[in-house]
């Protein structure tokens, strides 16, 4: 389980549009999804912002679908998120997404120093997850 001061090792996932991320150099912040509460949360909030939002803040975002069914995955959930004008990575390994700390119905927001963690944050709703990626 990742935890602070534990090194985020680079890994390599696909966007909801098939597009492979090799992602070598760890962003400040990693956002991290856990179900459908949490995925609207991120619909809503980015959806709302620029499209530079993510980079500006240097964002990156994953979704953890390992657990809802492949055909619905293909059905439902990847072509409502092709919507998104933003990108979201996509976790289908459960041993993946499982090193990452999750609290339910909130999303997981680590904040990194070259590839280290620094800080855990658990954001419910768009209040708090601004206040994470921007600040008080």
């Amino acid at each position: 389980m990742i935890d602070i001061n534990a090194t985020v090792e680079p890994f390599v996932l696909e966007d909801q549009f098939g597009v492979e991320h090799n992602v070598q150099v760890r962003p400040k912040i990693l956002i991290c999804s856990f179900g459908k509460n949490t995925g609207k949360l991120i619909s809503d909030y980015f959806g709302k912002q620029g499209r530079d939002y993510l980079a500006q803040h240097d964002i990156e975002l994953i979704a953890d679908v390992s657990s809802v069914p492949s055909l619905l995955r293909k059905t439902i959930i990847i072509p409502k998120m092709k919507k998104y004008n933003f990108e979201i990575l996509l976790s289908s390994d459960k041993n993946f997404s499982g090193q990452f700390p999750s609290k339910e119905d909130n999303l997981t927001i680590l904040k990194l120093e070259n590839g280290i963690v620094k800080e855990i944050i658990y954001a419910k709703d768009e209040d708090e997850l601004k206040d994470a990626i921007e600040g008080l």
